[in-house]
């Protein structure tokens, strides 16, 4: 296994546990504990872990999530289960919003059967991939947040304000059943808010990792969303 994959495996293994112990790690990764110390230390200035006295943490602030590249590789069976689901609820010329979510950029492959369909995104990467699928899309411009690869901020807002969708899929951190869907970055919380007051009908695509995980900013009531799909659910 090359650095980059076991550092990868790591971040997992403390997305699921949050706090390990090095020698735990280094039993699961079947190295030895310097292996995994130098790995962390790599980690670590990244600004992705915190070492603690004989383990590690996962860092996880507004400022600091989880990147992208680590994300799109998390659940990603359920995550192509869910986008399946989701493409079910597309129509040939539908207007569709698709957040900067890992989770929503599952669905893009499901979309090419699908004829005269507009989206929209917040992700800069998200759009080049619906340009490489010859989907027709805009993508809205605004902030750029590195570490979700998402635009956000005033300008965001505005440009989905103009916008009249037909359907939005979107994720975040986690949600409580029958409470609320929340995240842990503000900005990202705002643009969401904004997609749902600018769409018929609004989509939370969740994985069974984030079903009563609860963060610091409320995006919207489950209640309030019109459907809740994740792996399991027919």
């Amino acid at each position: 296994m090359y650095n980059i994959e076991r550092q990868n495996e790591i971040i997992n293994i403390l997305v699921e546990k949050k706090s390990i112990s090095v020698n735990k790690l280094a039993k699961m990764l079947y190295v030895s504990a310097p292996t995994v110390r130098r790995d962390l230390s790599e980690l670590e200035q990244q600004g992705k872990v915190l070492r603690t006295h004989g383990g590690v943490i996962l860092r996880m602030t507004a400022e600091s999530e989880i990147p992208l590249m680590f994300r799109e590789d998390q659940n990603a069976i359920a995550k192509q289960i869910i986008a399946n689901k989701a493409s079910q609820m597309v129509q040939n010329g539908n207007v569709i919003f698709l957040d900067a979510s890992s989770t929503a950029a599952h669905i893009i492959p499901f979309l090419k059967k699908f004829s005269d369909i507009v989206v929209i995104t917040n992700s800069p990467k998200t759009s080049m991939k619906l340009g490489e699928n010859n989907i027709k899309n805009y993508c809205t411009g605004g902030l750029l947040l590195m570490h979700s690869i998402a635009f956000v901020g005033s300008e965001t807002e505005k440009f989905i304000s103009n916008i009249n969708a037909d359907l939005l899929f979107f994720s975040s951190r986690g949600y409580m059943s029958g409470g609320f869907i929340t995240d842990s970055s503000v900005e990202e919380a705002a643009i969401k808010k904004a997609m749902i007051r600018n769409s018929e009908k609004s989509f939370y695509l969740c994985d069974s990792s984030k079903k009563n995980k609860k963060y610091l900013y409320n995006i919207c009531s489950t209640e309030d969303v019109t459907g809740i799909i994740n792996e399991f659910d027919t």
